[in-house]
């Protein structure tokens, strides 16, 4: 067991506010990552809205949200020792898969009225390369504020609301900017709400799969576009005088009845929010 931190505060904060993003931290052994992922795909069909918040429904995803060395690089970039993971989600893209995520910023649609006080970590449990379609990310384009977005449906478009960065009414291509995060089984990354960041299709034999956990600051207000207060888990410090989110109990045992009832409270909270607008699906991306 580590005694001392993997990357110190003051590297990680300096890092992160230049560029917007970290990349290949190690978190786990690649052992580790398989061991991890094999418990969640024998627990779990993850398609749909069961994608999502499932470290409600499974012990050793709520271990992985809140172990030390994660939280020691999201409090170090958040400037504080009281968070909360908001939601958690799986990014598959099965071997020779078309699937793409277009150019985007996590904050368009998450309803924060500060958005800076969040951050997306990406884990990756399988090789995240090029070929396989890792995420890639322009560096610092968190400073760009929010830029204008449109929806484009797609099949093959992995989110949600198929959305697109538009610059001048035209869609914006990154591709030439942009930086590939690659990871290996373990290592993780970490970007800011605002980062615009894509990825691209799986070309390789194998399934690319990254378990991303939205962590925000426990003050973190929410802003426009929410209807349902939602709730979120507390994974490090103390919960706020008039917190945003309504505490979530973790899990005692993996796919448990209260389990189960607590992951579709949350995730009914969630839907109501996301979807209340949305054009282009009312369910999530399959």
């Amino acid at each position: 067991m580590r005694t001392q931190p993997i990357v110190s505060s003051d590297t990680v904060s300096e890092n992160f506010f230049a560029k917007g993003y970290l990349d290949a931290i190690p978190i786990f052994s690649q052992d580790e990552a398989q061991g991890i992922w094999e418990e969640v795909s024998n627990s779990l069909e993850l398609d749909g809205p069961k994608r999502f918040k499932t470290h409600l429904l499974l012990p050793v995803l709520d271990d992985v949200v809140k172990n030390p060395d994660i939280i020691h690089v999201v409090c170090s970039v958040l400037g504080t020792e009281d968070v909360l993971v908001w939601s958690s989600d799986w990014c598959i893209k099965n071997a020779h898969s078309s699937g793409f995520y277009s150019w985007h910023q996590d904050s368009t649609y998450a309803g924060m009225a500060m958005p800076e006080k969040a951050v997306t970590v990406w884990l990756a449990l399988t090789p995240s390369t090029p070929a396989s379609g890792c995420l890639r990310v322009v560096p610092s384009s968190h400073k760009w504020g929010q830029l204008a977005h449109e929806f484009k449906p797609s099949n093959e478009n992995m989110l949600s609301r198929g959305q697109h960065i538009v610059i001048g009414e035209k869609i914006a291509d990154f591709t030439n900017e942009a930086v590939d995060l690659r990871l290996q089984p373990g290592e993780m990354s970490l970007h800011s709400f605002r980062s615009i960041h894509a990825s691209g299709p799986n070309q390789t034999d194998y399934p690319r799969i990254g378990f991303a956990i939205r962590y925000c600051a426990a003050d973190l207000q929410r802003g426009s576009r929410i209807t349902e207060k939602e709730s979120a888990t507390l994974v490090s410090g103390v919960e706020p005088e008039n917190c945003s989110f309504i505490m979530e109990s973790p899990p005692n045992r993996a796919m448990g009845d209260e389990e189960v009832l607590e992951w579709k409270r949350a995730i009914d909270r969630e839907n109501r929010n996301y979807f209340q607008d949305n054009p282009v699906r009312q369910t999530y991306h399959r």
